[in-house]
């Protein structure tokens, strides 16, 4: 996860900056002047951050009301000094994904975050059910029919991704830039085809021999279940017809009625 900082005061930037190192977030330090020049030379598409955290900026609300202006997708999380209810209201509605007060937590900081993240993707919790597969996005590892799948750290980062975009093709250098921060570097590229075949392994070993990865050529790889895993659509419930009901005639409206 990357995320980039936004906060003049270079003490308390120190200070946040070792939270959001706890929380495993890799993150540069920007003033707001640097992040609008970013934005206006790259555009909301090349900043490349999942999170936007903004520290004590003059006039927030309007920071953030720009930021969304550039149809920037990444989640905002606005830091305050002390609670204000007025300013809070004001920053979730100029589109901040939430406000904090500060001294913040590591923990809370990448849970808000990662919230924010799975609502802008249209999940409604940190788990994704797949086929057999149940994907777990807090850091836990799989499960089918209720079993663990054990996965290594990378393993896990990488299946979060494509659960997280299942049935949507995710390129690799969006899976490279998700899980190591970095994009489109040729020659590291291969890793991602490494940690892939080492998924589909195990997923396979697990449910039997399915296939849950599929290599879209040139795009990218898909996450979904293959047909005989696929949910089955509830079935419809049965008519239940009213006492003395036979049916419907020919004629709109035309009923016969028993007896």
């Amino acid at each position: 996860m990357r995320a980039v900082l936004v906060e003049p005061n270079p003490l308390i930037a120190d200070a946040l900056g070792r939270q959001l190192g706890m929380g495993k977030i890799r993150y540069d330090r920007q003033d707001w002047a640097g992040l609008e020049e970013l934005l206006q030379q790259q555009g909301a598409e090349g900043l490349g951050y999942d999170a936007i955290v903004l520290g004590s900026v003059d006039d927030p609300a309007r920071c953030v009301a720009a930021l969304r202006a550039h149809q920037v997708g990444a989640a905002i999380l606005c830091l305050l000094d002390r609670r204000c209810v007025a300013t809070t209201v004001e920053l979730l509605h100029a589109g901040a994904d939430d406000v904090l007060v500060k001294p913040v937590v590591s923990a809370e900081v990448r849970a808000r975050i990662e919230v924010a993240r799975r609502r802008s993707r249209g999940l409604l919790s940190n788990a994704v059910r797949v086929g057999q597969l149940t994907v777990f996005l807090d850091g836990r590892d799989p499960e089918v029919g209720g079993e663990r799948l054990r996965l290594s750290q990378r393993e896990h980062a990488i299946l979060g991704v494509l659960a997280a975009h299942h049935r949507r093709v995710v390129s690799k250098e969006h899976i490279y830039d998700e899980v190591y921060g970095l994009s489109g570097a040729d020659p590291l590229d291969k890793v991602i085809d490494v940690y892939i075949c080492k998924l589909r392994k195990k997923i396979a070993e697990a449910t039997g021999g399915a296939r849950y990865i599929e290599t879209v050529y040139g795009r990218g790889y898909k996450f979904e279940a293959p047909p005989e895993h696929e949910d089955p659509a509830p079935a419809l419930p049965a008519r239940r017809a009213l006492p003395g009901y036979v049916g419907f005639g020919r004629g709109v409206g035309e009923a016969r009625l028993a007896g």
